[in-house]
């Protein structure tokens, strides 16, 4: 292979996960940045005004506006104006318990094309995992009204965290969806950092558990009802079903490495540049109380992790296998987070295949 896929694209961030606070009124057990009081150093908004102009520069086609809780943070619909001003599709990302009507006249109003409420399990399940600090209403009540209040007025979708809490209502989970009109329901792995390092129980699936997820998505995937599955970066890879886990409405797909630092950008709420929301600080490229974003991202060795990936240096069960210069290791955050290193993968549907 003389040419990755990725390497023969324009390098620009065509979407952006833009963490706009770090207040949450919440305290899940899977945060990964520990969200709670407002973040230190957060950008203010004139400077964050900027970071929206340079986002257009490069080339942004898709803002995912999230947190924390991005309904927290002050000026929060005029951010999304500006970015929708600039040309770019936005995608707000809430718990749901803010979620009122006024709400969602402000999204409506700001530009916000799709609103995607996170939903953890049912209700015993989900308020297990998403905390309130202080006693009050059910999150999973609010979270579930703000679902169905959304997909009356704007294009609403639903991620959930896919945990050993509750990997067995995922079959429940996805009849209520249905009830509730949800045409797409992303399903990701929670990842072993954060909040999840603190619990005294596993809570990240086991990589064996994977066979039974991708069997139970590949069974929705083949049914015409609603929602269709958005299988998330660190579930796959390379099987008979992974054409039908990448299945899109454009047609089915295939993994074909992390486009994280290619053509994926995160901003940490405190201002930070990587590749993935879902990194840790050690890929950090810069830092915008300091840098513009244009000066962080033209540098690519600072992303040399994607634009420099060394399938010389994969290990384990990666390293024999014949899809390694194309898979480079699956969800890079995941593959670091369980081993320490971005070149050994346990997460991985063919390596379960041929053990």
């Amino acid at each position: 292979m003389t040419a990755h896929p990725l390497d023969l694209v324009a390098r620009r961030p065509r979407t952006c996960i833009w963490e706009i606070t770090g207040a949450c009124n919440l305290r899940c057990v899977h945060c990964e940045n520990r969200c709670g009081e407002k973040g230190g150093r957060e950008l203010p908004m004139d400077r964050m005004q900027a970071v929206a102009e340079s986002l257009a520069r490069l080339g942004c086609k898709t803002v995912d506006v999230t947190g924390g809780e991005p309904l927290m943070r002050p000026g929060w619909d005029g951010l999304c104006r500006r970015l929708a001003d600039l040309g770019m599709d936005l995608a707000l990302i809430t718990n749901g318990t803010l979620l009122d009507d006024e709400a969602l006249d402000r999204a409506l109003g700001s530009g916000v094309g799709v609103v995607a409420v996170s939903l953890d399990g049912m209700r015993e399940v989900h308020d297990a995992t998403r905390l309130r600090p202080r006693p009050g209403r059910s999150p999973w009540e609010e979270a579930v009204e703000a679902i169905g209040r959304a997909a009356r007025r704007i294009r609403t979708k639903v991620i959930t965290q896919v945990n050993r809490t509750n990997m067995s209502e995922l079959p429940e989970m996805r009849r209520l969806l249905c009830d509730l009109g949800i045409g797409h329901w992303q399903l990701q792995l929670a990842l072993p950092t954060g909040r999840v390092l603190d619990l005294g129980e596993p809570y990240v699936i086991h990589p064996d558990d994977l066979v039974d997820l991708a069997a139970f998505i590949s069974e929705c995937q083949g049914d015409a009802s609603l929602p269709c599955i958005d299988t998330g970066d660190t579930i796959g890879y390379y099987t008979a079903c992974e054409p039908v886990l990448r299945k899109r409405p454009t047609g089915q797909g295939l993994w074909l490495g992390c486009q994280a630092g290619i053509r994926l950008m995160a901003i940490t709420y405190n201002g930070k540049v990587r590749g993935c929301s879902a990194m840790p600080e050690d890929f950090d490229a810069g830092d915008l109380h300091e840098e513009s974003l244009e000066e962080i991202w033209s540098d690519e060795e600072r992303f040399s992790y994607s634009t420099r990936f060394d399938t010389a240096k994969l290990t384990g069960a990666c390293a024999s296998c014949g899809f390694g210069e194309l898979c480079r290791g699956g969800c890079t955050s995941m593959a670091y987070w369980v081993t320490g290193t971005i070149y050994e993968n346990p997460y991985c549907l063919l390596a379960l295949e041929h053990r």
